[in-house]
């Protein structure tokens, strides 16, 4: 620590330190979060500590206001191409503000790595990147490096994608619970899961990987039981996640004599679950279903030897797999309220 005192003090004399690198990123625009109105302005040039942004505003010094970032170019809906950063105002100038970032902490950007002119999306992207192992080196600093090491190193950049996604949904997740800035997670299952949950091509998939790793994070950091879930969610494809997703919405839920949630009988044609797979290969689909059952999220079936277009098939959820589905969504506590507050043996729908 001393030697490196020695060498800022050699290398910045005057108390001068190193200013991180500014470009301009055309396109680029900032709008404060809090309004859903307020017009986004722009972005006159951005490093990895902070940003400068042309507008009328003039935010108190000090004051943390939450930006969302996005381009100019690419309509408002394209989310995974925009971010909310947590940004604090520093300077007022003539025509806006310079604002430094809190999160993503800048130390987990790297925005600068090619000298090529960055587009507004690898801004965004990279702000993604950062606010994403913002969150998961709080809820689990121990795994910090591993997690950097993961994310610039061992994953591709569509998987990469998709972990940050869940990061992200995940984090949205726990902010809904009380003391959640004083909650963590175990290492291994923080890992597994943002190395399983990067397979995941689908929406609902890496919601379920986000509601799993919400509710892993405790205020005693002791979720170890939850990596069986973790192995659970690991062998459903892209068909198994359609299918169980679409068993735990479309079924009746109620509750039953134990005080347990469950589900009717939930029968679909064939055309139903070529719509809800999204394929046509019906052997697969009964495969997909059969692999569902084996592992406890399905109600056995009863079945022909051969499953054709002229038969129904039931895919009921079981308990574990409604229990399954509402943790998955970041659901604490009572799954029954997680579908909806009923008296015992009343029937429930999840969108009720």
């Amino acid at each position: 620590m001393n030697s490196l005192k020695e060498w800022l003090k050699k290398t910045f004399p005057d108390n001068r330190r190193p200013v991180a690198e500014r470009r301009v990123v055309p396109g680029l625009e900032a709008a404060p979060v809090a309004g859903s109105n307020a017009k986004p302005d722009p972005v006159r040039n951005i490093s990895a500590s902070g940003m400068y942004v042309v507008t009328e505003e003039r935010w108190p010094q000090g004051e943390l206001v939450p930006l969302k970032l996005l381009s100019h170019d690419l309509p408002d809906h394209h989310s995974d191409l925009q971010v909310v950063v947590q940004a604090k105002a520093e300077r007022w100038g003539e025509d806006g503000m310079g604002v430094s970032f809190v999160e993503p902490a800048p130390e987990d950007l790297w925005l600068w790595k090619s000298s090529e002119e960055p587009l507004p999306e690898d801004v965004v992207r990279e702000l993604r990147i950062g606010k994403a192992l913002t969150f998961l080196g709080r809820v689990c600093p121990s795994a910090t490096q591993d997690l950097k090491l993961m994310f610039r190193e061992g994953l591709s950049n569509v998987r990469v994608a998709c972990a940050v996604d869940i990061a992200l949904l995940a984090e949205e997740l726990l902010a809904q619970q009380p003391d959640f800035e004083k909650m963590h997670a175990p290492a291994p299952i923080v890992l597994r899961i943002v190395a399983d949950g990067s397979w995941a091509e689908i929406d609902c998939a890496r919601q379920l990987w986000a509601g799993l790793l919400a509710n892993s994070c405790t205020l005693t950091g002791d979720a170890e039981s939850n990596m069986a879930l973790v192995d659970i969610l690991s062998q459903l494809a892209t068909i198994d996640t359609r299918l169980f997703t679409a068993a735990c919405t479309r079924s009746t839920k109620f509750v039953s004599a134990d005080g347990s949630i469950a589900a009717s009988s939930f029968t679909c044609k064939a055309e139903d679950l070529i719509e809800i797979t999204g394929a046509h290969d019906l052997l697969k689909i009964d495969r997909n279903l059969t692999q569902l059952a084996d592992l406890g999220l399905l109600k056995e079936r009863v079945k022909a030897k051969f499953f054709t277009h002229d038969d129904d098939a039931t895919i009921t959820p079981t308990t574990f797999g409604l229990e399954l589905y509402a943790l998955c969504h970041g659901h604490r506590g009572n799954p029954q309220d997680f579908f909806g507050a009923v008296s015992s043996g009343s029937p429930i729908h999840a969108d009720d």
